[in-house]
């Protein structure tokens, strides 16, 4: 009875206790930020209380059978081969119940994959051990990791206690920003291992894999933070890449585009630094960057990862040295698409003059600079001048007949439009669509314009490269060839007055 009491008193404590974390911990599936998320948790929620109410019947008609009808009561079990009529009954319910849960799960899993009509598009693509933002709208680009904070804690003989960092190992250097209230596709990739993109409040996870591209959308209404983690096992740090995404009102996310612009335009400190400078600040480069794999006093890991010290590639050539760690090998990755060039050149001079190592020489960040592929927003600066100067030297006010635009259009379109639309417009199913046919491309001449001045989604605003002939002669070109015969054209005179 003692024991009875005992049992009961800690039951009612459990519960108690249940009840006053309950706003801090559920079992059941969040409901998230985003409609999709609010659709996946009613859909959870339907199929749940489905399965509650036939368990309850199942279990419920078997336990009063077997109390019930039990021997110690006279009962003799029937003896019976088959029953047509429950036979038919027993199928035919079950495949209601499953129609019934199937027509909400289809309609969730179409809302999901409905990437179209998408505001911007983000490539996510994963590595060893952080994540790559690509705004493909904007020209933003940048590398997320783990932030300082959590990164120090997390060492091995780290006098930090967890619990004093804030978000400890969610949080990130670099946040994903997003605007609110807008369609924004996300595009998955990885650059080694598979990875898998998560962030509970937006509903879904997507695994990125190399070679190979995911698709998905979010539109988020609030404000926020939003955390994650890497889902999907890839390695030693497996557990030490976080996802941020900061949702902001389009003011607030314009600002920050505007500022993160300005900041990739500054580029690296390119001067001049001396070998103490180099080496104190690749002391911070490393431990951030190298000293998973590496390790923290430069030992390595036998057999997976090589020591740095005595090492005969950090004790050798240094250009040799700076071409493997800009252009990577095997499981190391190319650091030069991940790094400035003044931290290139002060974390090669660190592992050259620490670590074990005392070579005695640097490296400066002009010479990385030079080593260095062009960045994709100088690339863009180069085709804008280009384009500019393009326009220039074009006559957008010579009328051109219908058949000359097509024919120039036919180059253009080749040029750049083929690589999405395919060669004979059949375009992408469920990626790039296609132009025979598009009613974009058969429909008001005026609204194709304005969709290929302005771009939308994947598709780049072409009123910034192409000059006014070579624009409306792609226009032309595509409404009178790859399956389709409008029979319109536009003078290059109407698209100089648009741009």
């Amino acid at each position: 009875m003692r024991k009875t009491k005992q049992l009961f008193a800690a039951l009612i404590l459990m519960a108690l206790g249940l009840e006053t974390a309950q706003a801090a911990y559920t079992l059941n599936l969040m409901k998230g930020v985003t409609e999709v998320s609010n659709d996946i948790y009613d859909l959870h929620m339907l199929i749940l209380w489905i399965c509650v109410f036939i368990g309850i019947g199942v279990f419920g008609t078997m336990f009063y059978s077997i109390y019930h009808h039990r021997k110690s009561r006279g009962h003799k079990a029937a003896q019976f081969h088959e029953n047509t009529t429950v036979e038919i009954i027993w199928t035919i319910i079950p495949t209601l119940i499953l129609v019934a849960m199937a027509i909400p799960a289809t309609k969730a899993m179409m809302e999901l994959d409905n990437v179209q009509e998408s505001d911007m598009s983000i490539k996510v693509t994963g590595w060893q051990w952080k994540w790559e933002y690509e705004y493909l709208d904007n020209g933003i680009h940048f590398f997320s990791s783990l932030d300082d904070a959590s990164n120090k804690a997390r060492q091995v003989g780290a006098d930090i206690d967890p619990r004093t960092v804030p978000h400890y190992l969610l949080n990130v250097d670099h946040p994903l920003v997003i605007p609110t209230k807008k369609k924004i596709r996300f595009v998955f990739t990885a650059a080694d291992v598979i990875h898998s993109w998560w962030v509970p409040d937006l509903g879904w996870k997507k695994d990125t894999i190399p070679g190979f591209i995911n698709e998905a959308w979010t539109s988020v209404d609030k404000p926020g933070t939003y955390r994650g983690q890497c889902t999907e096992l890839c390695g030693k740090d497996h557990g030490f890449m976080p996802i941020v995404v900061i949702a902001m009102d389009q003011p607030d996310y314009d600002a920050w585009v505007k500022k993160t612009k300005e900041e990739m335009a500054k580029g690296p400190d390119l001067a001049d630094q001396s070998r103490d400078e180099l080496v104190a600040k690749g002391a911070e480069v490393y431990a951030k960057n190298c000293a998973s794999c590496h390790m923290a006093g430069g030992e390595g890991v036998p057999g997976a990862f090589p020591a740095m010290k005595g090492s005969p590639v950090v004790k050798g050539d240094i250009k040799a040295q700076a071409d493997l760690v800009l252009n990577g090998k095997g499981m190391m990755p190319a650091f030069g698409k991940m790094l400035k060039a003044d931290e290139l050149a002060q974390v090669i001079t660190y592992t050259r003059n620490a670590l074990g190592n005392s070579v005695g020489d640097e490296i400066q960040p002009k010479a990385i600079q030079e080593l260095l592929p062009k960045t994709a927003a100088a690339a863009d600066e180069d085709e804008d001048e280009q384009a500019d100067e393009a326009k220039e030297k074009v006559d957008a006010s010579v009328e051109m007949s219908k058949d000359d635009l097509i024919a120039r259009g036919e180059g253009v379109y080749a040029k750049n439009c083929a690589s999405c639309h395919m060669a004979d417009g059949a375009g992408l199913p469920g990626t790039f669509p296609a132009i025979k046919a598009s009613p974009v491309v058969t429909g008001d001449i005026n609204a194709q314009v304005d969709l290929m001045l302005k771009g939308k989604g994947m598709m780049p605003a072409f009123g910034k490269s192409l000059n006014a002939v070579d624009f409306a002669a792609v226009v032309t070109y595509t409404r009178n060839k790859l399956g389709n015969s409008v029979g319109d054209s536009i003078q290059p005179s109407k698209i100089q007055s648009l741009q």
